[in-house]
């Protein structure tokens, strides 16, 4: 598998900054497009060819936050940005956004059923929390969306199959809290996706068992943290990992033997020759999806579509798919090696096996709580314990 370590590191940027134009000034064409994403999308081979493809000169802002994103739109000026089905949501709330066309996005009918219908196919599960495929259309007709999906990927466990066994590599999310690997666990330490990981472990346990697994009431959240409290006394986690190079470390050095982590994680960690492996949830995924909303106030309305046509073509997919990801649309192979087309996309000696099957078993999506400020306040007293 070809993963460019360079492009994942640079996905954990944790500092906000203005990028320069990818272009010097005296090659500068008269139109430009401001733009609002992370490093992991706004990356030089894809802003380039963009500007090579159209004469739009792209102005990049980079944050690793979405709701720094979301909150630019109010503050400068902005014609596209990243974000997801939840903060799409939110910004459409605060009359942010304006809706998305589809008739002028060329490439719309061949986008994946999981991000266009909200599954795979009509019998997989109908994933729970922020469904693009439910959240995202704002008419009937379903011809107008908060935003357009460009590329995702469904997140599982990692272990090191040298210590933790696992029948035909399949772990439940309880796994993370089984007590023989105390000491020797990492949890994912952003307070919304930490809180939803355990309350998934919890429930396969069948410790808890919420309403909404996505959208926690305080109550449900305050049983989620003073499990964590007692599992931290415990001496169970040996991190709470927020960056991507983090977890390679600790997992490299195999301090930490399970952890709730990202496919690419894994790869890289392998590569050293750790046998580490990505297990199959035996629950089902935890889903996300980015992709680009147009704010309500954007100047170039014209260059934002020609914006998001540039990334369905399959050029930015292709790049997408070199460090992990899937794209939404299936016209990435002519850009891609049949070898990695078959590697990412047909499973072929990768973990999880085929983005089909993958795709029908997604349990949740990764969703901006309604209640977030509690979440928070009670991830930090957590933290603090």
């Amino acid at each position: 598998m070809l993963i460019k370590r360079r492009a994942l590191l640079a996905a954990t940027g944790a500092a906000a900054l203005s990028a320069p134009s990818v272009v010097s000034p005296a090659q500068a064409q008269a139109k430009q497009i401001n733009l609002a994403g992370a490093s992991y999308d706004m990356r030089d081979v894809i802003l380039t060819e963009f500007a090579k493809r159209s004469g739009i000169t792209p102005r990049p802002f980079i944050n690793p936050s979405t709701q720094v994103r979301v909150d630019r739109i109010r503050t400068a000026p902005l014609d596209c940005l990243m974000l997801d089905a939840p903060f799409a949501a939110y910004a459409n709330s605060e009359n942010l956004l304006q809706p998305i066309d589809t008739s002028r996005l060329t490439y719309w009918p061949k986008l994946h059923p999981l991000l266009k219908d909200g599954r795979a196919t009509p019998t997989a599960p109908l994933g729970v929390g922020a469904n693009p495929g439910r959240m995202m259309y704002l008419d009937d007709a379903r011809t107008k969306v908060s935003f357009a999906p460009m590329f995702f990927q469904m997140d599982s466990i990692g272990y090191n199959a040298g210590k933790i066994q696992a029948e035909n590599n399949s772990l439940s999310w309880g796994e993370l809290f089984n007590p023989k690997w105390r000491g020797k666990v990492a949890l994912y330490g952003i307070d919304w996706l930490g809180m939803l990981n355990a309350a998934m472990a919890m429930q396969a346990l069948g410790l808890f068992k919420p309403v909404d697994m996505s959208n926690m009431t305080e109550k449900e959240v305050d049983t989620v943290v003073a499990f964590l409290k007692d599992k931290k006394k415990e001496g169970h986690f040996r991190a709470m990992w927020k960056a991507y190079g983090e977890l390679v470390n600790l997992m490299a050095s195999e301090e930490v033997w399970i952890a709730d982590a990202w496919w690419p994680v894994v790869v890289e960690v392998a590569s050293k020759g750790i046998p580490v492996r990505y297990a199959v949830a035996k629950e089902g995924y935890r889903a996300w999806c980015n992709g680009y909303g147009i704010p309500a106030n954007a100047k170039n309305v014209d260059a934002a579509y020609e914006w998001l046509n540039f990334w369905m073509e399959g050029f930015p997919g292709a790049r997408q798919s070199e460090i992990g990801y899937f794209s939404t649309v299936n016209t990435y192979e002519k850009y891609l090696d049949p070898k990695l087309v078959k590697e990412v996309y047909g499973g072929e000696g990768r973990d999880g096996g085929s983005l089909e099957d993958r795709a029908q078993r997604v349990y949740v999506w990764n969703t901006r709580p309604k209640n977030l400020e509690y979440y928070t306040e009670k991830w930090n007293e957590f933290l603090a314990a």
